[in-house]
């Protein structure tokens, strides 16, 4: 993500105060003669491409599949939609072939102008072939906008726009507007697009835009650009998208960001999915029940993050307290790190430094990718590029022995040169990870190569195309995605994002691979403010900052019942200040700015999921009575367990566990994140368990607070480290040294420092003036009395050693 924050040129549309107008559409039959009702020839069942078939394009839905086939010079050859796992049976698909029809034959007499009463979805909402020219649409920018005859897709004409060579780009375009829409409605949105010569900008692509009754944007999603012209020279591009709160209309934007001219034709936009209501059990016991004999992923990497302190220079004290600090108390089993292939020695050996770290303290999986590779010729040179940026690979892994570098994926979502550009070349991507093919086997390297890293969900097309291209050189697949269609209080978020997870896992489980999500986070800033480069999250210092720590903990939990291998949440900590005037990353748990290294909010969630669903560990099958709670479990491998759940109403309610296990005897220890009281600490201190509850009969009874996470966990131990040993006080014109001898002990996490006014004075909260995983801490404001210090070691599990003192 990074790569597109340091230079993106795929910017959101401008703003449009022009009036939204109501679509109407005409159809066409497969030959391309216009006002056929049976045009855009639909059924439900499987059908068979029919002959001289080139290319077969599918657009999917949670509950069906759109799949159409085009002949070498791009004419429609049939469209099926067909619904393999459809939950209403023959029926309702007929129903939905018969929406559909009748749609077709209202839009032909000009009269579909509201969305249909009926529930049965998908709803077509928009279909345009150009036939009648662009009198619906509007337009925007300086360019020539007209109708071709001579460049149709299937029909007789198509849409033409073109920007010449010195005029300014502008987010040329054509739209159109549709409503009444509800809010939680989602969309998906395909055209077919021709590219001229294109140079500059982000290329051609398709948006939906949400606005409300002002006409003032509230919520927008990005087609990727059109790729490199197929046979005939039309590529489908696609968009889904979901209308947030507040929504009045919905338009359309088919966008040619660049100087040339491109083409679209077929357009169409489907309603596939209502904001269902929820239902409210009141006071009614919520019961969520275990099934350990399914396992809905037998091998979980594990919760981590995207790091970058890898790549910085940092004080050692500064590293004691807070990085490594928290990194070892939060304990993540994965990590996703950035590569730049030309580092030198010493660079290469500070990495390796970290890389260790994660190795031998949180034996912490690596995936890899490169940030600014290079732009290579095929052949001999992208093979010579591939030697280069494996040798960093090789030196780290059998020279230094990080062996915990698992996957590597050559770029950082698509980008080369600009963010997202491979999106548009992906026989390119394919290109370069066969050449890291060929080296890894020649150097004997046993790492995975990963597919495609693309982001946002709009982009994951991508990743259905490297599977369908290149999964003979590929490992393993990935992607991301930011969350800007939901807000952190929505409570309808959860369905939507595991829908997605689930096609990408269920995606690579078709190939017998695993999915990565290598980045995922709230609602990007983006903006531009006096020059400088906002990249955070736009929800930091507002009244729903506490809540993404909640909207985080929905993402873990959907990541795990969809079957997702491993995650990494972007980021671990900021980047420093310094890193760029005209830039700045704030995204982390922890901030770096200067001398505040303060923790965010969701530190103290998201820091519970890192800490207690390690791997490698089994996702169990999870099911609740009520959609408001979410719940996912994991079996560790020493035979523990450990439960998130997160309730979404507003008020506290009852709820019981059945574990369905015999084994299940321990009592679990309860920790507990609650947005409206943050248990914020000075230095980072994860907050302790606020209970302990016994099984009884199998399961688990308590409450669930309003809008929080509670986990449940038997991965713990009772037995509190060793007292610190051999504690010395050093008097310096620069303070009080304190040093002590090291911990031994294997669960062994960090030391407390504590000063009181006297030895009669016990440490407590108040008291506290670090957390090291030091042997020693230099304190610098000694106060003119005197005083006693004390240091108390902490293990894994919390639990704390009796205090230490000296004066």
């Amino acid at each position: 993500m990074i790569g597109k924050k340091f230079g993106q040129t795929f910017h959101s549309l401008p703003r449009s105060s022009s009036p939204r107008r109501v679509l109407r559409s005409a159809t066409r039959d497969e030959g391309g003669k216009r006002g056929s009702s049976s045009a855009m020839k639909r059924t439900c069942r499987e059908g068979e491409a029919p002959a001289e078939v080139n290319k077969i394009y599918l657009l999917s839905f949670p509950r069906y599949t759109w799949e159409r086939t085009c002949d070498q010079s791009g004419a429609l050859k049939s469209d099926i939609l067909s619904s393999p796992n459809c939950h209403y049976g023959k029926l309702m698909m007929e129903r939905i072939c018969l929406l559909l029809f009748v749609g077709a034959v209202l839009f032909v007499a000009g009269a579909f102008s509201q969305p249909s009463e009926d529930k049965s979805l998908p709803v077509a909402r928009l279909q345009d072939d150009f036939e009648s020219g662009l009198a619906a649409w509007q337009t925007m920018g300086d360019a020539q906008f007209s109708v071709d005859t001579a460049n149709p897709h299937a029909g007789l004409q198509s849409a033409h726009i073109v920007v010449g060579p010195e005029t300014a780009l502008a987010y040329q375009q054509i739209y159109r507007s549709f409503k009444p829409v509800n809010a939680g409605d989602e969309f998906s949105a395909r055209a077919w697009v021709k590219k001229g010569a294109l140079s500059g900008g982000s290329g051609a692509y398709l948006a939906l835009e949400f606005v409300d009754q002002a006409g003032q944007r509230i919520g927008i999603a990005h087609s990727s650009a059109a790729p490199v012209p197929g046979s005939g020279g039309w590529e489908m591009i696609s968009v889904d998208g979901r209308t947030p709160q507040g929504t009045d209309a919905v338009t359309l934007h088919l966008v040619l960001h660049a100087h040339g001219s491109a083409w679209f034709d077929d357009v169409e936009v489907v309603q596939t999915a209502r904001q269902e209501p929820f239902p409210d059990l009141g006071a009614v016991e919520r019961v969520v029940t275990l099934h350990p004999e399914s396992i809905v992923q037998p091998h979980f990497g594990g919760v981590g993050f995207h790091m970058f302190y890898h790549i910085f220079p940092t004080p050692q004290d500064s590293m004691d307290t807070v990085i490594a600090k928290r990194w070892r108390e939060l304990n993540p089993s994965f990590a996703r790190l950035n590569h730049q292939v030309n580092w030198d020695r010493a660079m290469l050996d500070q990495i390796a430094g970290h890389l260790q770290r994660l190795r031998d303290d949180t034996r912490t999986e690596v995936y890899m990718t490169t940030w600014n590779p290079k732009d290579t010729q095929p052949g001999e040179e992208r093979l010579a590029y591939a030697r280069e940026t494996t040798n960093d690979l090789e030196y780290w892994i059998k020279e230094k022995g990080a062996t915990n570098i698992k996957t590597y994926c050559m770029t950082n979502e698509l980008s080369l040169g600009e963010w997202g550009s491979l999106a548009k070349d992906l026989p390119k991507f394919k290109s370069y990870h066969e050449a890291f093919r060929q080296v890894f086997k020649e150097r004997g390297l046993d790492i995975k190569l990963l597919a495609t890293d693309a982001s946002p969900f709009s982009f994951w097309s991508s990743i259905e195309w490297a599977a369908q291209n290149m999964d003979e050189i590929t490992d393993i697949y990935g992607g991301h995605h930011y969350i800007s269609e939901f807000k952190p209080d929505d409570p309808h978020f959860y369905r939507w994002f595991l829908t997605k997870l689930h096609w990408g896992a269920g995606m690579a489980r078709s190939k017998g691979k695993e999915f990565i999500l290598g980045e995922f986070g709230s609602q990007q800033d983006g903006r531009t403010v006096d020059g400088i480069k906002r990249d955070v999250c736009i929800y930091w210092d507002t009244p729903l900052e506490s809540m993404v720590g909640i909207q985080l903990a929905e993402c873990v939990i959907a990541a795990m019942n969809a079957g997702i291998y491993a995650m990494g949440y972007w980021t671990f900590i900021d980047l420093p200040d310094e890193y760029n005037p005209h830039y700045i990353n704030k995204w982390g748990l922890s901030k770096r700015s200067g001398n505040d290294s303060s923790t965010r909010a969701h530190y103290y969630a998201y820091g519970l999921l890192t800490k207690f669903f390690r791997g490698p560990s089994s996702v169990m099958a999870v099911e609740t009575n009520d959609p408001r709670v979410r719940a996912a479990a994991v079996r560790h491998q020493e035979g523990t367990m450990s439960i998130a759940l997160v309730n979404r109403y507003p008020e506290e309610i009852p709820v019981r566990i059945a574990l369905n296990s015999p084994g299940a005897t321990r009592a679990f220890r309860i920790y507990t994140y609650d947005p409206a009281h943050v248990p914020f600490h000075p230095f980072g201190d994860l907050q302790g368990p606020s209970e302990i509850t016994e099984v009884k009969e199998g399961a688990l009874a308590g409450h669930l607070g309003p809008n929080t996470l509670t986990v449940y966990t038997t991965a713990y131990d009772d037995t509190p480290p060793n007292a610190i040993q051999g504690l010395t006080i050093t008097k310096t014109e620069n303070g009080a040294n304190l040093a002590w001898q090291p911990n031994t002990e294997p669960d062994f996490c960090y030391c407390r420092v504590y000063r009181t006014p006297n030895e009669q004075t016990p440490p407590g909260p108040a008291h506290q003036i670090a957390s090291t995983i030091a042997t020693h801490y230099l304190d610098t404001t000694p106060p003119g009395n005197p005083c006693h210090y004390w240091v108390i070691a902490v293990d894994r599990s919390g639990n704390a050693s009796t205090p230490a003192g000296a004066e």
